[in-house]
């Protein structure tokens, strides 16, 4: 999957702002970093699966275009969307800043759906915690990262961090439409043990001829699925949009990388592919997990002061 190259320069400009973003609101805090209390992890996850639901819903609603979220923060008081660019009007309860690049909510306004209502499918089930800075919740969606992503740093921290983004994407709220795929040597016990939940959404393969030949429809079973699919018409509109909202994530080792030539593999737009360890220039990204709890992000430009790891 190779990205042009202006959509890439935009995406950069886009987090760029982003990072900007973050640091003013640091700027404007006081200087004690605030700590999230017991519990406060779920609750703010199920904000954002409210707030992206609210995007799909009005955006249905209106007939326009989804818009492209490169990254959200919550800062316990307001939830807020970075966009690749500006996109008004902002479907309620949201609201568009003046450049129309900034859409926030409070989440107080953020309801769902009466009596267990259906609720809509979104496309951004790939959106996933790297951390806190500041106290904020950051949070990227991975499906927007095109290339490869490398997660780097000591071996142990590096696996850490795999198991806590994959066990968010495939057991908490905002990413109920992922499938995440470890492939060969990321699916063995090493990995797969340190997880925090078992999901029909998290799959192994052995190599990567496998791996890219799994649907990325829903799979059946207990999981836990946006209603929406929960339909007895199986070609009804409901279910057509969750399955096209479907998101892969494909982990795999460095060694694998090189090995099978993931390079060059047919990945889709709305894949993401997560490498554990230093693969080099072959990086479209990297993830740099440091020691005092930190995650350097790179080009990404997020600043990190506590990665997901580390949240207490």
């Amino acid at each position: 999957m190779i990205a042009s190259i202006v959509p890439s320069v935009v995406l950069v400009l886009v987090l760029l702002g982003a990072a900007a973003w973050i640091l003013r609101r640091r700027d404007s805090l006081p200087g004690q970093v605030r700590t999230a209390r017991p519990g406060v992890h779920r609750k703010e996850l199920e904000t954002v699966a409210l707030g992206l639901r609210a995007v799909a819903e009005g955006r249905a609603h209106s007939a326009r275009a989804l818009p492209e979220v490169h990254a959200v923060i919550h800062s316990g008081q307001r939830l807020t969307l970075l966009l690749a660019g500006a996109d008004t009007p902002a479907p309620a309860p949201w609201t568009a800043d003046l450049s129309g690049k900034e859409w926030w909510v409070e989440p107080k306004d953020l309801t769902s759906p009466a009596n267990g209502g259906a609720e809509p499918a979104h496309p951004y089930s790939l959106t996933v915690t790297l951390g806190r800075h500041r106290g904020d919740r950051v949070l990227v969606d991975l499906s927007l990262l095109s290339g490869a992503i490398a997660l780097t740093g000591e071996d142990n921290d590096v696996l850490s961090l795999a198991q806590a983004l994959i066990t968010e994407l495939i057991a908490g709220p905002v990413g109920s439409l992922a499938t995440v795929v470890l492939v060969g040597s990321a699916a063995t016990a090493s990995v797969t043990d340190g997880l925090g939940a078992r999901s029909p959404r998290l799959r192994t393969a052995a190599t990567r001829d496998e791996a890219l030949a799994f649907r990325d429809s829903v799979p059946t079973g207990s999981d836990r699925r946006p209603s929406a699919l929960q339909t007895s018409q199986p070609d009804s509109t409901a279910l057509v949009t969750a399955r096209a909202h479907a998101r892969r994530l494909f982990v795999v080792t460095a060694a694998q990388f090189r090995d099978e030539n993931w390079r060059d593999a047919a990945l889709r737009g709305t894949d993401a592919l997560l490498v554990l360890g230093y693969i080099g220039d072959d990086a479209d990204w990297n993830f740099q997990v440091n020691a005092d709890g930190s995650l350097d992000t790179g080009r990404l430009g997020l600043p990190i002061d506590t990665h997901a790891v580390r949240l207490v």
